[in-house]
């Protein structure tokens, strides 16, 4: 691949300078409509050491308002980063729609530095450079426009810019400690960058190799490239503005022919009193210690609570973490997203919330209500939710590969035992709080979420991320199954 790229090309100083001043007049105009527009931009810079890259970035930041872009510039992962996935740092600096995220050397780099170089286990590499097109596709898809450049130079300019750098004194301060020992490994990075860049090149983020031997001539190629697919970006985004935004999908299909996975389950189990006094305290005493051998194999977390409304949800949580070290656990409850959170891709503010290696994550309702209420209530596009399974499973896949436990708990009742919960908490004045208009305005399209559910149940368990179903009539029954699945996978996992 890089071996083809001709790096003879240059441009004349007079023809550069025109061709800057007609650029920064349209990136300017082009940044603007882009933000009316609301359309997210991701601009990726790698290369090798010495390519120019900190001045070329300087040189595509200028024309810009400051106030529409952020540049990131990635370095040495930090302790917390280091507890997580590795696109776990990058899908919290993902820009909000109408700005622009700058990514000065990125996840790419890591990789490189964190898998290819280190010589681990192809399994992982394969796994890391999946996480990377599953998390780009995930945003091209939702509308993030993505430029990736890998600025190449020959060996021989690498050179002579070392020595010009090396003669006026100037530290390479812009090289991390880790990479110093690779710095000028040309030929052995040649054939691992090589392989990076031909397994993740996409048609929806697709590479960029630009000849920097001249940073003038990649300068220009770069903006022209950059306002070429921008503009063309913001024509398809005008047009699709006079279409439909929401179009809803009318195609009939008998309940009978759809998936019935909860039509099965059998609601009558339960426990006794002293049954579920005596169960709950042995799971409990069995969480109390692995919650810490959990934390000594720094093996994080994950357990996702869906279900109906009143089905016991917050019973079981609280159960659950009763006896243990809140250090060591957080519970997160999920409502309805704030502007901010609406600004950026759905996962987004999951991402932000997965735990640290040796944490647990609770999830109070979770990335499930795109395929639920989002689907049902039409808060979301036919094409949006039914993509969202897709990247339900990568994203879970994702925290698997990292060493993620994930649970998930379908906790359910029916209409009838819903109903009653309803009215006993209308009835309890420090109960009240729990029930509101929106619960009795859902029992009316109960069919519709039954079915949003039963499909998401079909679509998403999966092998490193499999939904429990909870039999809630009975409140002891369920409490107890989610101790007990949650002690046998640990012990299970912790083995």
């Amino acid at each position: 691949m890089l071996d083809k790229v001709d790096l003879s090309k240059s441009i004349e100083k007079d023809e550069y300078e025109d061709l800057i001043d007609e650029f920064t007049i349209r990136l300017g105009e082009l940044q603007r409509k882009a933000w009316k527009l609301g359309i997210p931009v991701i601009v990726v810079f790698e290369g090798w050491h010495a390519s120019g890259m900190a001045e070329i970035i300087n040189r595509f930041l200028m024309p810009l308002n400051p106030m529409g872009f952020e540049l990131h510039t990635t370095g040495k992962p930090c302790a917390q980063e280091l507890r997580k996935p590795l696109i776990w740092r990058f899908w919290t600096k993902i820009p909000a729609r109408g700005e622009i995220a700058i990514f000065d050397r990125s996840w790419y780099r890591r990789a490189l530095l964190e898998h290819f170089i280190h010589d681990i286990p192809e399994k992982e590499i394969t796994n890391c450079l999946k996480g990377i097109t599953y998390f780009e596709k995930q945003l091209a898809d939702d509308g993030y426009l993505i430029f990736k450049f890998f600025l190449h130079i020959s060996k021989e300019v690498q050179q002579k810019r070392f020595e010009y750098i090396n003669g006026k004194g100037i530290p390479l301060f812009i090289s991390e400690e880790e990479e110093q020992d690779y710095i000028k490994e040309y030929d052995r990075l040649m054939p691992l960058t090589e392989k990076m860049l031909e397994r993740t090149d996409t048609s929806h983020a697709p590479w960029n190799i630009t000849e920097a031997n001249d940073l003038n001539f990649a300068t220009v190629r770069i903006m022209a490239t950059f306002i070429q697919a921008l503009e063309n970006r913001i024509a398809k985004v005008e047009e699709k503005h006079k279409e439909s935004e929401n179009e809803r999908d009318h195609t009939y299909i008998n309940k009978s022919l759809k998936p019935s996975i909860l039509e099965t389950v059998d609601l009558s189990r339960k426990l006794s009193g002293h049954e579920y006094k005596k169960m709950k305290e042995e799971y409990q005493e069995r969480l109390w210690s692995l919650q810490y051998r959990l934390f000594m194999q720094k093996r994080p977390l994950v357990l996702v609570f869906e279900g109906w409304d009143a089905s016991g949800k917050g019973g079981g949580i609280k159960r659950l973490v009763q006896v243990m070290n809140p250090r060591l656990y957080r519970v997160i409850p999920i409502g309805v997203p704030s502007d901010v959170e609406l600004s950026h891709h759905y996962m987004w503010r999951f991402y932000n919330e997965i735990p640290e290696a040796g944490h647990m994550a609770i999830f109070d309702r979770s990335w499930y209500g795109r395929v639920l209420v989002e689907r049902v209530e039409n808060l979301c596009t036919d094409r949006e939710w039914k993509r969202a399974y897709r990247e339900i499973n990568e994203f879970e896949e994702i925290l698997s590969n990292y060493g993620t436990i994930v649970l998930k708990f379908w906790i359910h009742i029916d209409p009838e035992e819903q109903l009653q919960r309803f009215k006993k908490r209308e009835k309890i004045p420090h109960k009240r709080w729990k029930i509101t208009e929106d619960d009795w305005k859902n029992r009316e399209k109960w069919d519709l979420y039954e079915e949003a559910a039963n499909e998401m149940l079909q679509k998403t368990s999966t092998t490193y991320a499999p939904w429990t179903i909870v039999e809630g009539n009975n409140k002891k029954y369920a409490r107890v199954k989610v101790l007990r699945t949650v002690v046998e996978k640990l012990e299970q996992e912790l083995e």
